[in-house]
């Protein structure tokens, strides 16, 4: 008896999915999850297996399967999942491996629109009790001196409050949005190599996730 079992592909048409409809099916309809497996905890169950070699290594072991439960998630979604866990460690490893997952049981990709416009704030709030609202934090008499004359020509001179401020939505963190979306495209872009061909119910297509969003339009 081999290891191993021989899975022929179903005679039916497969169906065709993109590179992300496929991780979204896989993680989000079949709730595929992943499973950074050190200490071989999940030997036995591994995509694939002959499942009569499964039932005989749990029998020598003295395993019980108990009853009950949710089914599994389909094959082709465990071999998703297996394949994302072993993304390499320049395309992000595990901590990529763990975003993809999340991005696709949500059906969202990463956030590569600033969601706060270029502008300025104050740097800091404060609780005000009298009038019951956030105020702004000012440094009293921090600014440079202000000097005016009276119709008497009298000089005056105050050195007025000053709110220290902060700039949103800076060029730095639109790129820091934009290189964090490239990095999510070129993990996809792996696992479309990978994947196109190695599921038995699913044609990877040729179609990826917009490669620079932002730049759409121009």
């Amino acid at each position: 008896m081999t290891m191993h079992q021989h899975m022929a592909r179903p005679s039916h048409p497969a169906r065709v999915m993109t590179i992300q409809q496929a991780l979204e099916w896989a993680f989000s309809t079949e709730k595929a999850q992943l499973d950074f497996d050190e200490y071989g905890t999940r030997e036995f169950e591994r995509v694939a297996v002959d499942p009569i070699w499964i039932m005989a290594r749990r029998a020598e072991l003295g395993c019980k399967v108990d009853g009950g439960g949710s089914s599994s998630p389909a094959t082709d979604a465990q071999i998703i999942a297996a394949v994302v866990e072993g993304l390499p460690e320049n395309l992000g490893g595990r901590r990529m491996a763990t975003q993809i997952a999340e991005l696709a049981r949500a059906r969202r990709v990463p956030d590569w629109e600033p969601a706060v416009k270029p502008g300025v704030a104050p740097a800091s709030w404060a609780w005000c009790e009298q009038d019951e609202r956030w105020t702004a934090t000012v440094r009293p008499k921090a600014g440079s001196p202000w000097v005016w004359r009276s119709r008497q020509r009298k000089r005056s001179e105050r050195r007025g409050d000053v709110c220290p401020i902060i700039y949103t939505g800076t060029a730095a963190s639109a790129a820091a949005q934009h290189r964090a979306y490239l990095a999510w495209w070129a993990a996809l872009l792996e696992l479309w190599h990978q994947l196109r061909g190695a599921l038995h119910s699913i044609e990877i297509s040729d179609d990826m996730p917009p490669v620079a969003p932002w730049r759409e339009g121009e």
